[in-house]
C-alpha cells in the first residue's frame, strides 16, 4: 500500500472505499440471512432427490478469505456430527481425491478467482458439486444486490469487460454442468486487496449449507435482527476501543487468543492484518497451547494479544486471567474482543471488530488500500487454475425420490426391471411385543421403511414385501409376539431365492430390523446362495455395528444411550412416532430396562420378561418425531456402506 505520510490523505478514493464497505457491511450480512438460507434449503432439496440421499461426507475448499469459510464450515459440520475436511486447492492439482464419488465437494469463491476452478475441475468425480460466489451470470442483475452496487463499483472491478463476460459465461456453464451455485450477496470487492463484505456473507452462507446438510437447527436460528444488531455493536465497540488504543498496541508483535473450535474458524482475521494493515500475519493461538512454545517466544520483546473471546466458551474467562497472570504488563498488553453471539455466529462479531481496528489503522497511517505492494505481479501464481475446464455434466444413475416396491408394480413392468439389471432387497421385519406403548407392528414398519429408503439411494433396486414373521422366541413371555423357528425362516429365505433367481433377478440384499433374526440370517446365507445360481446374494446378519451407529446419532440429540435403548426406547418410539403417530399410545410412555451390561443380548435371552417386566429396554418418555429422518438416514447410510462394498457379495 502506499503511504502519503502521517496525518494527511494518503488513503483518498481508496479510503473511501474500504469505508464504503465497511459501513454496507452489516447490510450486506442481513441480506445474506434473508436471501441465502432458503436458496440453500432449496438446492438442497433438489440434490437430494437427484441424488437420493443426504450428505454424507463433505470436503470443503477455497483461496484467501475464502479459505477460511471452507475451513469454518469443515468446522462446524464436524461439530454437527457430519464427517468433513478441509483441503487446500493444491489438492486439486493432480486427480480427485480418492472416495470423492461418496463425497460432496464445497468450493467457496467470492470473485470466482482462477485457483477455484482447479476444484471445481473435478467437480463431476464428486457425488455432488456447490460453488459458493458472489459473482452473477445474468449480466442484468450487476456484480452486487440493489443496496449495494457502490460497494461493487467504487473499485476497479475484477478486471476488464472481456474478463467480466468470461466469468459470467463460465458460472453459467458451471449452471448447466450440474454444479450447484449459491450466489451470495455483496459484490466481489475488486479493488482492494482486504475483502470486508465477502467474509461475512460467506460465513452466513457456510451456517446455512451446515444446518441443510447436518439436518439439524444451527446457530443460524438467532432472529436475523438480532445478529445484526449484535454485528453492529461489535464494530462500534472495536472503533471506540481503537481510539482508545495507543498506536504502539498495533505497531507491536500481534497475536491472536482463542478458545475450542474457534481457534479453527477465525482464519480470516490474521489475512486482515497481513492485508489491510499490511503487517506481518499474527498467529492464532489457542489459550491452553500458549504455555507450550509461544510465551517463551514472546517473553523477550514486546507483544500485543487480541483476546477473541466467547460468553459461552467454558472457562475462557479463567483461562485469560491466568495467561494475562504469566505476561509482562510493561511489554506485553492483551485487548479484549468479545463477541455476545452464541457458537459458530461469533466470528461475525469477531469480523467486525477486526474490520474497525483495520479501518482505523488505514486512517492513522493514510495508507491507500487499492495500492498495494507488488499489485498485479502475483499473476503467475494467481492465474493457475484459468484454463482449467469444468466437466461434462454426468448422467445420475441414483433413481426417482418415489422407490420401486415390488407389490404396486405390473409383472411387465418387474420383467422390464431385471432386464435393467435390478437388485431385489429384502427386510426382515417381526411381530413382537415392544412394551405397553408400541405396536407389535415396529420392526416390520420400521424395515419397510428402511427397504424404501434403501432403494431411493440403489440405481434400479426393487423393494420386496417386508417379512413381518421372524425368530423372536425371547419375546414369547408378552401376549401377541409370533415366533417362528429358525429353521423355517432359513427355508423361507432359500426358497425366495430361488424364486428370484428363475425371474433373472441380479442381485438379493437382505437385512434385518429385528436383532432376533441375525442368527438365522447368517445361516440363511449359503442355503441362499445354493439356490440362487447366477444370482448374487448378500446376507447383512450382524447388528452390533448397527445400535453403535443409531446410538451416535441419537447422542447428537443429547439422547443418552441407556435411554434411546436397545428396544422399545426413545429411537424405536420416535421411529414410529414419525411412521405412524396414532398407533402410539404416549400415555403409557415409561423407563423401561436401563442398564443392559456390557452384553445387551444376555437381557434378551432366554426369556426378555425375565429382566424387563413391561417389554422395554430403554426410555420412551423423551422420544420425538423429529428425530427420526435423522435416526433412520443415519441406520440407511450404514446400509449403503455395506452394500456398496465389493467383500458383501463374495
Amino acid at each position: 500500500m502506499s503511504r502519503a505520510g502521517r496525518g494527511g490523505a494518503g488513503g483518498g478514493s481508496g479510503l473511501r472505499l474500504l469505508e464504503a464497505r465497511v459501513d454496507g457491511a452489516t447490510s450486506a450480512l442481513a441480506s445474506a440471512l434473508a436471501e441465502v438460507r432458503p436458496a440453500v434449503a432449496a438446492a438442497a432439496a433438489d440434490a437430494a432427490r437427484e441424488d437420493a440421499g443426504r450428505t454424507r461426507r463433505v470436503v470443503a475448499t477455497g483461496a484467501g478469505s475464502s479459505a477460511a469459510h471452507a475451513r469454518f464450515l469443515a468446522s462446524v459440520l464436524v461439530e454437527l456430527g457430519v464427517p468433513a475436511r478441509f483441503a487446500p486447492l493444491t489438492c486439486f492439482l493432480g486427480e480427485a481425491p480418492p472416495g470423492a464419488a461418496e463425497e460432496t465437494l464445497v468450493v467457496f469463491s467470492q470473485g470466482l478467482a482462477p485457483n477455484a476452478r482447479l476444484a471445481l475441475a473435478h467437480a463431476g468425480a464428486f457425488r455432488t458439486a456447490w460453488l459458493v460466489t458472489s459473482v452473477v451470470d445474468d449480466p442484468a442483475a450487476g456484480d452486487a444486490p440493489s443496496g449495494d452496487r457502490r460497494l461493487a463499483s467504487a473499485g476497479d472491478a475484477p478486471g476488464d469487460p472481456a474478463s467480466i463476460a468470461e466469468r459470467r459465461s463460465f458460472l453459467a456453464l458451471a449452471r448447466e454442468r450440474g454444479l450447484r451455485v449459491l450466489r451470495t450477496p455483496g459484490g466481489d470487492e475488486y479493488g482492494a486487496l482486504l475483502r470486508v463484505v465477502g467474509p461475512m456473507v460467506g460465513y452466513a452462507t457456510a451456517l446455512a449449507l451446515a444446518r441443510s446438510f447436518a439436518g439439524e437447527p444451527t446457530a443460524l436460528d438467532v432472529p436475523s435482527d438480532a445478529i445484526c444488531a449484535a454485528v453492529a455493536d461489535a464494530g462500534r465497540r472495536a472503533a471506540a476501543l481503537a481510539d482508545e488504543l495507543p498506536r504502539a498496541a498495533l505497531e507491536a508483535p500481534l497475536a491472536f487468543l482463542a478458545s475450542g473450535a474457534h481457534v479453527e474458524r477465525v482464519a480470516n482475521l490474521p489475512l486482515k492484518v497481513l492485508e489491510g494493515m499490511l503487517r506481518p500475519q499474527p498467529p492464532v493461538w489457542d489459550l491452553l497451547d500458549f504455555a507450550h512454545g509461544p510465551f517463551q517466544q514472546s517473553w523477550g520483546g514486546t507483544a500485543t494479544f487480541l483476546a477473541l473471546l466467547r460468553n459461552d466458551a467454558p472457562r475462557e474467562d479463567e483461562l485469560l486471567a491466568r495467561l494475562e497472570g504469566v505476561l509482562d504488563r510493561a511489554r506485553h498488553r492483551v485487548v479484549r474482543l468479545r463477541a455476545e453471539l452464541p457458537g459458530p455466529l461469533a466470528i461475525l462479531e469477531h469480523e467486525a471488530m477486526m474490520n474497525a481496528l483495520v479501518l482505523a489503522d488505514v486512517r492513522a497511517r493514510d495508507l491507500d488500500p487499492t495500492a498495494w505492494p507488488g499489485k498485479g505481479a502475483d499473476r503467475p501464481l494467481y492465474e493457475i487454475g484459468a484454463e482449467a475446464a469444468l466437466p461434462e455434466r454426468r448422467a445420475r444413475s441414483a433413481p426417482s425420490s418415489a422407490p420401486a416396491v415390488l407389490e404396486r408394480l405390473t409383472w411387465p413392468e418387474v420383467e422390464q426391471a431385471i432386464a435393467r439389471g435390478a437388485t431385489a432387497v429384502l427386510a426382515l421385519g417381526s411381530t413382537e411385543q415392544h412394551g405397553p406403548h408400541l405396536p407389535l407392528a415396529t420392526d416390520t414398519w420400521i424395515a419397510t421403511e428402511l427397504a424404501r429408503r434403501l432403494c431411493r439411494r440403489v440405481a434400479g433396486a426393487i423393494a420386496l414385501p417386508t417379512l413381518a414373521l421372524g425368530c423372536a422366541s425371547e419375546h414369547l413371555g408378552f401376549p401377541g409376539t409370533l415366533s417362528v423357528a429358525e429353521p423355517t425362516l432359513v427355508a423361507i429365505l432359500a426358497d425366495l431365492a430361488a424364486s428370484l433367481e428363475r425371474h433373472g433377478v441380479a442381485r438379493l440384499f437382505v437385512f434385518t430390523a429385528h436383532g432376533g433374526n441375525a442368527g438365522a440370517l447368517g445361516r440363511a446365507g449359503p442355503a441362499m446362495r445354493e439356490r440362487a445360481g447366477r444370482m448374487r446374494v448378500a446376507c447383512v446378519a450382524g447388528l452390533p455395528p448397527m445400535a453403535d451407529v443409531l446410538h451416535r446419532a441419537s447422542a447428537r440429540f443429547g439422547v443418552a444411550p441407556d435411554a434411546a435403548g436397545h428396544h422399545a426406547g426413545e429411537l424405536e418410539t420416535s421411529i414410529v412416532l414419525h411412521l405412524a403417530p396414532d398407533d402410539v399410545r404416549r400415555e403409557r410412555f415409561a423407563p423401561g430396562l436401563l442398564d443392559v451390561g456390557a452384553d445387551p443380548s444376555a437381557t434378551f435371552y432366554p426369556d426378555l420378561r425375565r429382566h424387563a417386566s413391561d417389554g422395554t429396554v430403554g426410555d420412551p418418555r423423551g422420544a420425538d418425531p423429529a428425530r427420526a429422518p435423522a435416526y433412520l438416514d443415519a441406520w440407511v447410510d450404514w446400509l449403503v456402506d455395506v452394500y456398496e462394498r465389493d467383500a458383501t457379495w463374495k
